[in-house]
């Protein structure tokens, strides 16, 4: 099934939709569930630059080596943080692809600050990027591709196959179909 969706402008973050689209659609995450249900208890919050922040601190009941927090966590976090800042777009989307490069580690013992925001976007394609942060240094960095869902956007119906151009390139829109061979023809 293919879908078309428009390579209109995202819209203006909001703590509005942040919140709206966080209780639809992530009411049994384990990230942003509160704590006393088995969650991590993630709250996001629209930042004056577009993207969203939440402070936290690693249970120290997830840690792999002693006092830091396990690696699999620190990449859900900054999954879920990349999701919220399509969230708070109005953008309701799935991992496609998740890099994250650890550069520090993250102490359990120590509050953290986790970032995430938009790059670019490529019709129902979202790039995203978030990082960790304790004591002011960069402790991990995760770069994300995002696929915008059927419930996300007014404007996606089945009807056709279109991939939008990336934007500033003159072109709205380019037909596609794909062959079995996995190339795209025009």
């Amino acid at each position: 099934m293919a879908i078309t969706m428009t390579a209109e402008p995202v819209s203006v973050p909001t703590e509005a939709a942040l919140r709206a689209l966080c209780a639809r659609e992530h009411a049994h995450c384990f990230a942003c569930r509160p704590v006393a249900d088995g969650g991590l208890g993630l709250r996001f919050s629209v930042g004056a630059d577009g993207g969203v922040a939440a402070g936290w601190l690693g249970p120290a009941e997830f840690q792999s080596y002693e006092g830091m927090l396990h690696g699999g966590l620190i990449a859900t976090v900054l999954d879920s943080a990349m999701v919220h800042a399509l969230f708070s777009l109005g953008i309701v989307a799935q991992t496609a692809d998740l890099r994250v490069r650890y550069r520090l580690p993250v102490r359990t013992t120590k509050q953290l600050e986790i970032h995430a925001w938009l790059q670019r976007s490529f019709g129902p394609l979202h790039e995203l990027e978030a990082e960790i942060h304790q004591d002011g240094a960069v402790c991990a960095k995760a770069w994300g591709k995002f696929m915008a869902t059927a419930a996300s956007d007014a404007s996606v119906s089945a009807a056709s196959d279109y991939v939008a151009a990336p934007r500033g390139f003159g072109v709205a829109e380019q037909k596609r179909t794909h062959s079995r061979e996995g190339k795209f023809r025009e």
